[in-house]
């Protein structure tokens, strides 16, 4: 009998993706979309007024900031009685794919070449504390659900989180991965989409989107900062929930065109975040 594949890290999970809204995907955001690429590091102080103005409190920013740090994202260093915080190289890579990820949700995604990747995870009942934090994953990674334990996407070489969270909690020994293309047995490409996936339901959230931020009107700094964090929020939730199908996949869908409105609302109100962001750290830091 051949020896099992060992399992790392098995009871010893990932860090969790951060839930969008939440603090500490605020503070991501921040450090991400505002602070990032600059290596200066942030004072405890600064980050809790910019976060109060969103409605966080202070115990939930303290907290935040520890379990960021605790992820690996965040270190400090003491500057005389002040503590500051950085993006170490993990952080970095997290908020960047973050980043790169959104940018990408208004690619309509032309060069599919009609192969899909398979996972068959199976998530032993023992185990199924763990299976929001898998799927959740697996969605990031734009894999839909057609049927049962059977996960399908058209990305071949978007998994890391995937791979992470399954590795993390120990499912290697009851996963199987492959590539390949659909044939005439079974289901039809069309059905495939139709299962795994709700474009109705999407295209209404992007619509949703569209007329709540476009009705937006920040006329200061500290509203365009608050109205970017906003848009931060639900935009890193459409990389969750939105597959970015290729186009061969999504036919007439709109929502590359409404990704497209919500990313040149981004673009516009970085400039006056921005400014706002460096007015807090000369009153805070």
């Amino acid at each position: 009998m051949s020896p099992s594949r060992s399992e790392p890290g098995r009871g010893r999970s990932a860090p969790a993706i951060p839930t969008p809204g939440t603090a500490q995907a605020t503070l991501l955001n921040i450090v991400g979309d505002i602070v990032h690429p600059s290596r200066v590091p942030v004072a405890t102080s600064v980050f809790l007024a910019a976060m109060a103005e969103l409605g966080h409190t202070e115990p939930a920013i303290r907290q935040a900031i520890a379990r960021c740090a605790a992820a690996g994202w965040i270190s400090k260093e003491r500057v005389g009685r002040s503590t500051r915080w950085a993006l170490t190289a993990r952080g970095i890579r997290l908020v960047e794919d973050g980043v790169a990820g959104v940018e990408q949700l208004s690619d309509p995604h032309t060069d599919w070449d009609g192969r899909w990747r398979i996972l068959v995870v199976t998530i032993p009942n023992e185990q199924r504390s763990i299976r929001d934090r898998v799927y959740r994953a697996l969605r990031w990674d734009g894999f839909g659900n057609p049927l049962g334990s059977v996960w399908v996407s058209p990305h071949l070489n978007r998994q890391r989180r995937t791979t992470a969270a399954i590795t993390g909690a120990g499912l290697l020994n009851s996963t199987l991965s492959f590539v390949g293309t659909a044939d005439d047995l079974g289901l039809s490409v069309g059905e495939i989409v139709d299962r795994a996936w709700n474009l109705d339901d999407l295209e209404s959230i992007y619509n949703t989107l569209i007329e709540r931020f476009e009705r937006m009107a920040p006329t200061t700094d500290a509203a365009h900062f608050e109205a970017l964090l906003r848009l931060d929020e639900e935009l890193q939730n459409l990389l969750v929930i939105d597959p970015h199908l290729p186009r061969a996949l999504s036919g007439a869908w709109t929502g590359r065109q409404s990704a497209e409105r919500l990313l040149h609302l981004r673009s516009i109100w970085h400039g006056p975040a921005e400014r706002h962001w460096a007015q807090l750290l000369i009153e805070h830091s």
